[in-house]
């Protein structure tokens, strides 16, 4: 697992091992802007909770997705969530960059179709799901991408 931070990292360690499963998870704590330190495709699969959906740039998000498209193997999944410009925080707060909001002092990049179009490159793109979380509630994006089998 990669994060960020030093404080997430420890968390992830901290819950695998009162799970119990700390001789089956890896964590590294990585800045998800430069090339994943992994062996390419190593996995088959890479999930993301609304990592897409930070303060990056839709340069930094087209090379972070080809990051990810690097440790799958063919026909490994890339499967993501972002929030999306249907989100009642979407336009509120303070306007960063593109799509990018600064709301309670975090930075919030929002997703429409198109933009996921833009991060299909060596992908075959499966799904769009669109669905609810949390309090607000938050209106989010399920993506799911295939990597192709031939690039």
């Amino acid at each position: 697992m990669l994060d960020y931070t030093s404080e997430g990292t420890e968390r992830i360690r901290q819950k695998a091992k009162e799970q119990g499963l700390s001789d089956r998870i890896t964590v590294v704590e990585h800045d998800v802007r430069q090339p994943f330190p992994l062996p390419s495709g190593s996995f088959d699969a890479c999930y993301s909770h609304m990592l897409y959906c930070m303060a990056l740039t839709t340069d930094e998000l087209v090379a972070l997705n080809d990051h990810v498209r690097q440790v799958l193997r063919p026909g490994g999944y890339n499967i993501y969530t972002v929030r999306h410009k249907g989100d009642a925080h979407y336009g509120q707060g303070v306007h960063r960059a593109e799509d990018l909001y600064e709301v309670g002092g975090f930075i919030v990049h929002f997703f429409d179709r198109a933009k996921v179009e833009t991060l299909t490159d060596g992908y075959e793109l499966i799904d769009i799901h669109e669905f609810e979380e949390g309090g607000l509630p938050r209106k989010l994006y399920q993506v799911t991408l295939e990597k192709n089998s031939v690039e």
